[in-house]
């Protein structure tokens, strides 16, 4: 077995982070894999792995941000010192899925912040001490575009800055009061009269908790889910 890290880099944007684990778990090897449409397969592929016999079931792991957010298991379906194709593949979605990457969405939400105001330049001449007062927080709208149980991304015509606390509010399609944020990413778009804020969530707890974890599972499962696919699962479910 390799050392535990992930080894291979592919320019190929369909490769993703893997761990080849036996069917109870234990960890086989570090790798990169990928799904191939043609034969419903998954291929990983690491320095070196043990040789299988055919029809052997497997499991890869998919791992973004080392965390663990897809199984894929499988039989053996092609087995060499580098490569392993898998077959016959049933999948399931990790809870950490939600948190590891971003859905996009189109909600309307509402931010309270202290917002900046552009400066004005200074008086030459004052008779009068500057003392200014701290400016009120403002509650404005927002377009959520992206969104996880960890981040929220968002465009407004307002002035963040990074660091800054803000509060974000939701009505529809879920509701979130004063869910806390902080702007990691604050992106000017030039001449454009809005701007572009990458946000982490402080604190997901209470209602916000109860609202978004299920909303944003839901997401999760519609896009990574392929064996079959959510949209048949839906379908099974309702009939």
């Amino acid at each position: 077995m390799g050392e535990q890290q992930l080894k291979f880099v592919s320019t190929n944007p369909n490769n993703f982070s893997a761990i080849l684990k036996t069917p109870d778990g234990k960890v086989v090897e570090y790798g990169t894999a990928w799904i191939s449409e043609e034969d419903q397969g998954i291929n990983f592929k690491s320095d070196f792995v043990p040789i299988f016999e055919m029809g052997a079931p497997l499991k890869i792991v998919r791992v973004q941000d080392e965390l663990e957010t897809q199984v894929f298991s499988g039989e053996v379906y092609l087995s060499s010192q580098h490569l392993i194709r898998l077959i016959s593949l049933t999948d399931e979605v990790l809870p950490a899925a939600s948190s590891a990457f971003l859905y996009d969405v189109d909600i309307k939400g509402q931010v309270q912040a202290v917002v900046q105001a552009p400066e004005k330049p200074a008086r030459r001449f004052s008779l009068r001490p500057r003392n200014p007062s701290a400016p009120a927080p403002q509650t404005f709208p927002v377009s959520i575009y992206s969104i996880s149980l960890a981040k929220v991304k968002f465009t407004c015509d307002k002035i963040l800055s990074q660091g800054q606390r803000i509060t974000l509010c939701v009505d529809h399609p879920i509701s979130l009061c004063e869910l806390p944020l902080e702007v990691e990413l604050p992106i000017t778009l030039g001449a454009e009269d809005r701007s572009n804020y990458h946000c982490k969530i402080l604190d997901l707890a209470g209602q916000n908790a109860l609202h978004l974890t299920p909303y944003i599972d839901q997401l999760s499962l519609q896009k990574n889910k392929m064996f079959p696919p959510a949209a048949i699962l839906s379908e099974e479910e309702d009939s």
